[in-house]
């Protein structure tokens, strides 16, 4: 009985030492990745660049009026999502057919129709949420972000599990909720 119990507590504690190992592994890797992000970053000249919690969103064309998107909004708006890679890595969704089918994605044509969503639910990646804070309806622009803030230590889909993300955007509408 006795060596049962202390088999549990070696067994427990050894978990509880991997598992703080491999947090910080995971830790070293997302600082490597937004680390990979900044130097991508600064070989883009001309470009206004926002920095929201360890996410970039650089804008390639200024959006128009005085309409910003914050949370609470609902916002209307096409993407090309890539894994990152020093740009633009494979790509592994999008919700513009001219982009899947250069690439040889298939998808149900009701696939293809502009994304809706508010801000703030919780419903898209976080590094998307905050990469579209401030954007204007017109703006095109790529949101990249860590692991942190896309799928995590899960693989989904063509995704491998901590996966930096590049997602493109054309923000389309902003409308206030």
């Amino acid at each position: 009985m006795k060596i049962k119990a202390f088999t549990l507590i070696v067994l427990s504690l050894l978990l509880i030492f991997l598992n703080s190992c491999s947090k910080e592994e995971r830790a070293n890797l997302m600082t490597q990745q937004e680390s990979q992000i900044e130097n991508y970053i600064k070989t883009l000249q001309d470009k206004r660049v926002e920095v929201l919690d360890g996410v970039w969103r650089v804008v390639f064309e200024e959006g128009s009026g005085n309409r910003e998107a914050a949370s609470g909004d609902s916002v209307v708006f096409n993407y090309a999502a890539y894994i990152f890679s020093s740009g633009k890595g494979a790509l592994y969704d999008t919700n513009v057919k001219s982009i899947a089918d250069e690439a040889g994605i298939y998808r149900e044509l009701s696939h293809f129709v502009p994304k809706k969503e508010v801000l703030g639910k919780g419903r898209l990646l976080s590094g998307l949420e905050k990469g579209l804070i401030s954007a204007k309806p017109g703006e095109s622009s790529y949101v990249i972000f860590s692991a942190r803030h896309g799928f995590g230590n899960v693989q989904t889909g063509l995704v491998p599990k901590m996966s930096p993300l590049l997602i493109e955007v054309w923000l389309i509408e902003v409308k206030k909720n």
